[in-house]
């Protein structure tokens, strides 16, 4: 009889320790594959999305060059001349600066940009470099996204070395390939230019800050392999 008491009582307490915290780790292994999954879904949306803009953006250019002898100077005329359906299409979703392309091609050259864009492109590069990518035919990289690479944006100084890994480059025949660009920490001219090129020093009176003293080519980005003659072509007007 009171055996029988005392299991209508543990019945009546419900679950013991042992179960509930059995019950909770369960909970707590499910949500976090599903946390994962839903991270990695949104993860490769994004990549889709970038995925569609390059695509438009080779479009367009090539539309661009179809019409026009010279090629663009930068993004503005390919939007300017209502090639590109929006300036959407030079947004990636994960550029959290809202301009990672307009921020970093001072690494490269100068050039004015009325809208801002996340892709970085060789359209303001010499002629010596353009004609190289030319001669690469449909292969020649156009456009590249490196921001669903790894690495951290530097707010105050942004660089093209702060993400590495997956980049995401269209080419010429408007076709998306995924690469992976792994910037070295000595890098010698004869295989990758886009390391910081040599500084000029500053004249007398001018200011202390120190300017580039030639362009740079992140032919990692555009190209499966770099030009074996870099110095014509940099050196090429």
């Amino acid at each position: 009889m009171s055996e029988l008491r005392h299991q209508a009582q543990r019945n009546r307490h419900g679950f013991t320790l042992v179960e509930l915290l059995t019950v909770i780790a369960i909970i707590a292994v499910l949500a976090t594959l599903l946390l994962t999954a839903l991270a990695s879904a949104k993860k490769k949306s994004r990549q889709a999305f970038c995925t569609s803009n390059l695509h438009q953006v080779s479009l367009a250019l090539n539309m661009y060059l179809d019409d026009f002898p010279k090629r663009p100077s930068g993004f503005s005329l390919l939007a300017a001349a209502r090639f590109l359906p929006s300036t959407n299409a030079l947004r990636c979703p994960e550029d959290r600066l809202g301009n990672w392309g307009g921020l970093t091609r001072g690494e490269m050259f100068a050039t004015d940009e009325a809208i801002p864009y996340s892709y970085l492109q060789p359209l303001p590069w010499t002629d010596g470099a353009w004609n190289y990518l030319n001669s690469l035919g449909s292969a020649a990289g156009v456009a590249a996204c490196q921001l669903h690479g790894l690495g951290k944006p530097n707010y105050d100084f942004p660089s093209i070395h702060d993400f590495e890994g997956l980049v995401l480059r269209v080419r010429r025949d408007a076709a998306v390939i995924r690469t992976h660009v792994y910037w070295d920490t000595f890098v010698s001219a004869a295989s990758d230019v886009a390391a910081p090129p040599p500084m000029a020093a500053p004249t007398a009176g001018a200011s202390a800050a120190r300017t580039p003293a030639a362009p740079a080519y992140p032919w990692k980005l555009f190209v499966d392999e770099p030009p074996t003659n870099l110095t014509d072509i940099v050196e090429q007007p």
